[in-house]
Formats: structure tokens, sequence, C-alpha cells
């Protein structure tokens, strides 16, 4: 089944026939739902569905990345300065690793991984984000639905803001476990579901997005990770270097009214922030 029928077939649970068969990918079955707000929370963990956008569907296309800079250059640059800072702050050195960056966007953080790694993967679900890595000369670059199994173990996997869009994280995580070397490790950025801002923001989180249908919380993804074989090493804060533009971009997206922000000047570009709003950071390894 194609990454866009999975997201097809997720029942509507504003209809409440459908809530027995919502099962969250926490693994903690339909049962631990609850009613909170816009949220379906799991009772045991903390992560939660989004009413809201849950029963909808979402097609990953050409217009994912267009909305989303994804090719931009600065945009990019951006990107890879968080990454160096993420890395650091994170103890992970990817120099002389296999590498395998899951959800790569723009390809511009593979890239700059190809430079210092031993070898890079990169894993996509749009088609278009593809053909730009391919583009930046990256060859070892393959579609979300149709991954071959790795010719060479992978020592670090990045998950950075992509691992909330898996349609199925056990699924994913089991073909990660057969592509990993004994020591792997993984470093994961994603929005915190129970974070200081989710809680404090509620409806107005500027993460609640279409496309991210279901939240973890930290106790929920360290459980996933665990019974996969990946205890937690650490954790550090995803402090994010955007610019004037890209932020305007965002409030674009998640909110239409600001629209006209996008179109900003120059003065706009110029401006520089390194900010975090309820995203985690951990770093996970594989447990003999």
């Amino acid at each position: 089944m194609r990454l866009q029928e999975r997201y097809r077939t997720v029942p509507d649970p504003m209809r409440s026939e459908s809530l027995a068969g919502l099962a969250p990918p926490c693994g903690h079955g339909s049962e631990s739902l609850r009613e909170d707000g816009h949220r379906l929370r799991c009772g045991r963990c903390g992560s939660f569905f989004d009413r809201t956008f849950v029963g909808r569907d979402f097609v990953y296309d050409a217009s994912y990345p267009a909305d989303r800079s994804h090719f931009d250059p600065e945009v990019g640059a951006m990107k890879v300065r968080s990454l160096e800072r993420w890395l650091h702050s994170a103890n992970v050195d990817p120099r002389g690793r296999v590498v395998c960056e899951v959800g790569f966007g723009g390809g511009h953080c593979l890239r700059w991984l190809a430079e210092r790694a031993a070898h890079v993967f990169g894993i996509e679900a749009v088609e278009a984000n593809l053909a730009h890595a391919r583009g930046l000369g990256l060859s070892n670059v393959q579609a979300f639905d149709e991954r071959e199994p790795l010719p060479r173990p992978v020592e670090l996997w990045l998950f950075l803001d992509s691992f909330e869009h898996l349609p199925d994280p056990a699924e994913f995580l089991r073909w990660l476990v057969a592509s990993s070397a004994p020591r792997a490790r993984v470093l994961l950025v994603a929005p915190e579901a129970g974070s200081p801002s989710e809680r404090r923001l509620g409806a107005l989180w500027p993460h609640r997005l279409p496309d991210h249908r279901f939240h973890w919380s930290r106790a929920g993804i360290r459980e996933l990770l665990r019974v996969h074989g990946f205890g937690c090493r650490g954790e550090f804060t995803p402090t994010k270097s955007v610019s004037g533009a890209m932020l305007a971009a965002h409030l674009a997206h998640r909110f239409p009214v600001l629209r006209p922000l996008s179109g900003a000047g120059a003065w706009l570009r110029r401006l520089r922030f390194d900010f975090n709003v309820g995203e985690m950071g951990l770093v996970f390894e594989r447990e003999a």
C-alpha cells in the first residue's frame, strides 16, 4: 500500500462509531484514547491525534516542498546550521559513519552530510524532493514506499522533523532495525505533545498542521523505540535557525489570513532568529 493510500484509510474520529478502530501509533490501543478538546489523547503516554486533521486526506505532492521553500538555498543553509547545532548538542558526529536521513526534504542537509560521512542514504515520500536531491548529486536516495534493503548497515539515522509524518512507525522501525549496524544511533527531532507551548497555546500551537496528524509525547516515543531495541541515551533542545522570510512563510501556511506576510520585502529576509516552539530532541542507541 502506498503512502497516500495509507493516509486516506484513516477513520474519521469525529464520528463516534469509528473511534474503536482508531489505533494510536504509540501502540496503546484505541481504548486508551481520551477526548481532550481538539485532541484524542492517549491516556497512557500522552501522545495524541489531532481531531481536526486525522480524518482528512493529505497528499504529499509537488506543492508540499513548494509551499515550504524546500529548494531555496537560503532555507537550506539555515537547516544545515540547525543540524550542526543539534549534532554538537547531542554529541553525535557523522564523520566516518554510514548515515541515513529519513524525510530529507530539499536534500540540503543530506548533501552536507555526504561531504562528511563515509556513506549516506536518503528516504523520501515526495517525488519532487527525490528529483531535487538527485540534481544536487545525491544518488543514494529512494522513495518511502519503495525502500529497498540498504547495501550497508546504517550507523546513524536522522529524523529531522519527519518521524511525526510516518503513517506506520512500527512497520518502518522493523525495516530500520533490519538495516541497522549493531550499535546504530538515532537522532530525532519532533514536535512534543505535552510540551509547555503545546499546553499553553492549545489550538494555536504552530505544529497543528494537516500533515501532523499524530503528535508524540516524549514518553511515547521513548517507549516505541525501546520496544524496537533502541534505548534513549540523551536529550537536547533543538533550537532552530530561521530567517524572517522563513518565519513569515510558516505563519502564512499555518494561518492563511497572514499570507500577505510571505511577500514582504528584503528587510524581512535579513532578519535571523534562533528559537524552539515545543520541539524535542532525543538520541537513541541500539542495545546489544
